[in-house]
């Protein structure tokens, strides 16, 4: 999920289970949003976030959690109704001394190392869906997106390794398993908050790579890189939903500016395909009301020709407006 559940309003202890909780969280939206190919239409958005956690008699820790989302009116997206719910981002974890071990839909070593670009958020999440938009997804999700994570802290530093397995949940299996490796460090240098992270993945057929950094300084201006090697892979991101070219790249840039309670950012990525450059930008504007309330803006350019056809559902240009809530 794009969106942050932000708040944890209700804590239940159950009875003979030490230190065992669940916490429930919520986020909704409210609004309207639009496009070049698409008529300006209402939105609303509800989620629920469930959190569980223990530990065990000898301080190992273990926890579980499950995503519902019911959106209700047309989908930005794919320009379609959806008005059941949806189960997403469910996840179980065991972690101890020897690290942290996630099982679910849960982001591999690759994803799970790369930092995006994006600041702020939006209804529509115009501003990271265009044409030029990627989240390090790498080759996540090929399979039955059932990825298990292993993770190591030290200091500043992070390391993880990830496996995916082809169990023949689309047709016969082929026994492939998508692995990956990634590090990341964050810290401080010369008064500015730092980050870096490089990732690695292979399936057997492709074998992608990525880097990313970001600064943010005490004048509340951010700035996040991004390059990824994505060796002329059709893969599961934006770029699938206007055209089978291969992408050989994709590099991108993100900024932003906080000022009290104002966020403001843009950014630009680009991939290199088979059939020339697919780029797009996005903009987006919050403004934290308090309470858990915040007013948003997005918008998204597509830039790719005939390539892009009817972006997103929604054409070259694609805006969204509204306050998202968290409880």
């Amino acid at each position: 999920m794009k969106k942050v559940l932000l708040a944890s309003t209700a804590l239940v202890g159950f009875a003979g289970a030490a230190a065992a909780e669940v916490s429930l969280s919520g986020y909704a939206e409210i609004g309207i949003f639009g496009g070049s190919d698409i008529d300006t239409q209402f939105h609303n958005d509800i989620v629920i976030n469930f959190n569980m956690s223990g530990t065990t008699d000898n301080g190992l820790e273990f926890g579980a959690k499950i995503q519902l989302d019911d959106q209700n009116g047309a989908d930005a997206i794919n320009g379609k109704d959806e008005d059941g719910p949806a189960y997403d981002d469910e996840a179980v974890w065991v972690s101890g001394s020897f690290g942290k071990v996630t099982l679910g839909e849960t982001d591999g070593a690759f994803d799970w190392a790369l930092s995006e670009i994006y600041a702020g958020s939006a209804l529509a999440d115009d501003h990271s869906t265009h044409a030029g938009a990627y989240w390090f997804t790498g080759l996540d999700g090929l399979y039955d997106n059932q990825i298990m994570r292993y993770e190591y802290s030290f200091g500043d530093f992070a390391v993880a390794i990830s496996a995916e397995q082809d169990d023949g949940l689309n047709g016969p299996g082929t026994g492939d398993t998508s692995i990956a490796v990634g590090g990341k460090w964050a810290g401080s240098m010369g008064g500015m908050d730092v980050s870096a992270g490089l990732g690695f993945q292979d399936n057997g057929v492709n074998s992608v790579w990525g880097l990313s950094a970001s600064a943010a300084m005490s004048n509340g201006v951010s700035v996040s890189l991004g390059y990824a090697d994505l060796d002329n892979t059709v893969f599961h991101s934006s770029t699938v939903v206007a055209t089978s070219a291969a992408s050989d790249s994709w590099w991108g840039l993100g900024v932003a500016y906080t000022t009290g309670a104002l966020t403001v950012g843009a950014n630009y990525g680009v991939f290199d395909t088979s059939i020339g450059d697919i780029a797009g930008y996005g903009i987006v504007a919050n403004y934290d009301l308090g309470g858990g309330a915040v007013a948003m803006f997005g918008y998204g350019h597509s830039d790719c020709d005939v390539a892009c056809g009817s972006w997103n559902g929604g054409g070259e240009n694609t805006w969204s407006a509204g306050l998202g809530l968290s409880f």
